[in-house]
């Protein structure tokens, strides 16, 4: 029997479907759990991971002297499952196989499922044959492909997963526990710190604290407004900010007739075709529908799994070679796009536009087959609408615009004005998400006078810079190497979950305040990105087969030693300084006896509502005592 073990289970009746050809597939249940048979193969789907890293037994206990947060570093750990039906079945069939294929998806992530896979499966049957099956997207052409050429699973690739998996364990599991302890959290209110997490955060509360540092400057920009054949033109002064209220008022005083033109220059603008989409530019344009990165990922999975897309976790921004881009023009004739495909068709470029980004992992993101609007329903329609407009928009030619620049001189005072006018539409015909705003100015030679209309000197202030939105957060992850394509977006969800952030764009929550000022005042290594960009630069080493997944384990067990030594000496002020900035976080509302705040108050692991009148006012209300949480994961 040939087991074929893929990621998920619809990804797992896709593979089959796709493998049985006009042969009729048999779905069983077996404990909850469907298999897909046909001939002498069974396709079984994970549930992503079906086991996880968790610390040796006895370090459950939050409040345990000789198991405290530091002794986490160095505890041992061990796999648990954590879908038992799963991982019985596919023991189960594993006794019976004579060969195992891995199908997960080829990725940091896919790759270590399949090695959690690949274990399950050596436990019971150590001798069967193992191979691993890769492909970028879930269509026959290439299921077919990777099944007739199969290859063995990359351990370098996973081991660099298990590191990721190991160190961010321990990172989170020990400074979580912390950090709650010294802000006496408990239950559900511990406060979560993380590798990627805290410096992300960081990120979020050092903008907020731009804007609140911000001091406006004021400024005066000049311009006046003349026409011509009745179409009204404005110009601007040639000095534009003016920061002297007195200089302004002078070049406004000296704005007088003759307007005369002084110079006309002409020209073209080309206006370059898009590159293609990797995750991090297909996440942005995404939020430019209105989708959270959260759900542009959501979306873009479950069209992968179907065999729309290609796969959306990338780095790639340059077609490889072997991709069939006329083959994926031809899927998509025949539907709602066909106009487009054609016209693409016609007018293509000789070669594909390119990103600065190229990898042999995974293309980018692309259609791989035809779809309708009733078939996926609105938001999945809206991405992959907005993943095959994209690729038709790389093999588009470029729009170019007309140009014109004409400057002015009203008595000595310099003006100007620009326009444009788009020629060739090009890429812009097959992707309207951005918009081409024309500007056209009448036509005007040197030496032309026109009559001045108004003249108007308006006060402006410098803005502060603006918060972050998810997309523009994404970006600035990768630039400052935080987390991976596939990580980031899960990231900022965390933050929001754990009420750190809120809103769109995203501001700071006193908690998400309090724990970042605190660590950056006592530990900075934990809110700084060069920790956390130098252990992913050592990971991807792992990868490469240039550094082994234990020393970078070890290396990071020696960092995070360093950062306790810093935080176990300041513990008592990091809870004191959480819990005075938090204290509004507490507030219930009036006392009914003094009219002071009531807060939640802690002592020990009991906790009462009172009175911030205290000793003067005495009223209390007692609370269930505080549960301390279990490690976090």
């Amino acid at each position: 029997m040939h087991l074929i073990i893929a990621e998920k289970n619809i990804s797992a009746n896709r593979i089959a479907q796709i493998l049985a050809g006009n042969e009729k597939v048999r779905a069983v249940k077996e404990g909850g759990v469907s298999t897909y048979s046909f001939d002498t193969k069974t396709v079984v789907g994970l549930k992503g991971h079906v086991v996880e890293v968790d610390f040796e037994p006895g370090y459950t206990n939050w409040r345990s002297k000789v198991h405290t947060p530091r002794t986490l570093i160095d505890a041992g750990t061990v796999k648990k499952p954590t879908e038992k039906k799963i991982v019985n079945l596919i023991q189960k069939l594993a006794k019976k196989a004579d060969l195992v294929t891995i199908a997960t998806d080829y990725d940091t992530e896919g790759e270590l499922i399949g090695k959690e896979a690949y274990e399950l499966v050596r436990a019971v049957n150590p001798s069967v044959r193992i191979n691993r099956a890769r492909f970028s997207a879930i269509t026959p052409a290439e299921i077919r492909s990777a099944f007739e050429d199969p290859t063995d699973l990359d351990f370098a690739l996973a081991a660099a997963g298990e590191a990721r998996q190991m160190v961010d364990l321990m990172w989170g599991a020990s400074l979580t526990r912390f950090i709650s302890l010294a802000a006496r959290r408990g239950g559900r209110n511990i406060l979560s710190v993380g590798r990627v997490q805290s410096p992300t955060l960081a990120m979020i509360v050092n903008r907020e604290r731009e804007i609140e540092n911000f001091v406006p400057q004021t400024y005066w920009m000049l311009s006046l407004m003349t026409e011509k054949d009745e179409q009204p033109v404005e110009a601007r002064h040639t000095a534009g900010r003016f920061t002297d209220h007195e200089t302004a008022l002078a070049a406004e005083a000296g704005t007088k007739e003759p307007l005369v033109v002084t110079d006309v220059k002409e020209g073209q603008k080309n206006d370059r075709a898009p590159a293609p989409f990797d995750t991090t530019t297909f996440i942005v344009a995404a939020s430019r529908l209105g989708l959270s990165a959260a759900n542009a990922m959501r979306l873009a999975e479950d069209l992968y799994m179907n065999g729309y897309i290609s796969y959306p976790r990338t780095d790639n921004t340059v077609y490889p070679k072997s991709l069939n881009l006329n083959g994926i023009l031809e899927t998509l004739r025949g539907g709602v796009f066909d106009a487009d495909v054609a016209w693409v068709q016609q007018h293509r470029r000789p070669v594909p536009t390119r990103g600065k980004k190229e990898s042999t992992d995974h293309p980018p993101i692309h259609p791989t087959g035809a779809a309708t609007r009733e078939a996926l329903g609105q938001d999945r329609w809206k991405v992959y609408e907005l993943i095959v407009r994209r690729f038709l928009a790389t093999l588009s030619p470029d729009a170019t615009w007309a140009t014109v620049r004409c400057t002015f001189d009203a008595s000595g005072e310099p003006y100007a004005a620009t326009g444009s006018r788009l020629l060739s539409a090009g890429w812009r015909r097959v992707y309207p998400y951005s918009e081409a705003k024309e500007k056209i100015l009448p036509v005007l030679t040197a030496g032309e006078r026109l009559p001045i209309r108004s003249v108007n000197l308006e006060e402006k202030q410098t803005q502060p810079p603006p918060r972050y939105s998810q997309s523009r957060l994404i970006q600035v992850m990768e630039e400052h190497g935080l987390g991976t394509k596939s990580t980031r977006h899960e990231v900022i969800g965390k933050l929001i979950s754990r009420r750190y952030v809120e809103g769109n764009p995203l501001r700071p929550t006193l908690v998400g305040r309090a724990v970042t000022d605190a660590l950056d005042n006592h530990a900075a290594t934990i809110t700084e990105p060069e920790m956390t960009r130098t252990l992913e630069e050592h990971m991807q080493l792992i990868k490469q087969r240039e550094r082994s997944r234990e020393d970078v384990v070890t290396e990071s067990r020696g960092m995070l030693h360093r950062v306790f030594d810093k935080l176990e000496a300041h513990e008592e002020v990091i809870g004191e300084e959480i819990m005075e900035q938090t204290a509004e976080e507490h507030t219930v509302g009036p006392c009914p006896v003094c009219g002071h705040d009531l807060r939640i108050r802690h002592i020990g692991i009991s906790q009462f509502i009172g009175c911030t009148g205290y000793p003067e006012c005495r009223f209390n209300i007692s609370l269930p005592g505080s549960t301390w949480g279990r490690a976090i994961r």
